[in-house]
């Protein structure tokens, strides 16, 4: 019966390894399409880019004003650097035995107008292509240990 009993230790210790490398996968995918779709968002007064924001299990309602405001993209780094400070500690709390997803939202009123190419500043689908991003780095990790 030994036999038996080993292999369901086993079995138990690479169940905790995937559940760790699982939260450590999606929290991963997150602050890639986040830091993706905040650095892609255009910038004027700093709005649209200060909007993304991060939510465990239900997407974050309301529309920010600019964490920094500015004019002509003045402000687009100190607005990308605050969104992804304000993305984080959503995306660090995520945990895979309370949790099921991960919502990285933007609420902008605009941010559709946007999305859809009305700026010089950023291609069309600049939302698809950050979650493209995040399908890139889920694809290059290992979920099952060795």
């Amino acid at each position: 019966m030994g036999g038996l009993d080993d292999f369901a230790k086993r079995m138990a210790r690479i169940s905790v390894r995937v559940e760790e490398n699982v939260e450590r996968a999606v929290k991963d995918v997150s602050r890639t399409v986040a830091r993706a779709a905040i650095e892609a968002t255009p910038v004027d007064t700093g709005m649209a880019r200060s909007n993304w924001q991060t939510g465990l299990d239900a997407a974050p309602l309301g529309v920010l004003p600019a964490r920094i405001p500015g004019a002509r993209g003045s402000t687009g780094d100190a607005n990308s650097a605050a969104a992804m400070s304000a993305c984080e500690p959503a995306i660090e709390d995520f945990d895979v035995a309370r949790n099921r997803e991960v919502h990285i939202t933007n609420n902008a009123p605009h941010i559709g107008a946007l999305n859809d190419g009305h700026s010089k500043q950023a291609p069309a689908d600049f939302a698809r292509l950050a979650v493209l991003a995040g399908l890139g780095k889920i694809r290059r990790t290992r979920i099952l240990p060795d």
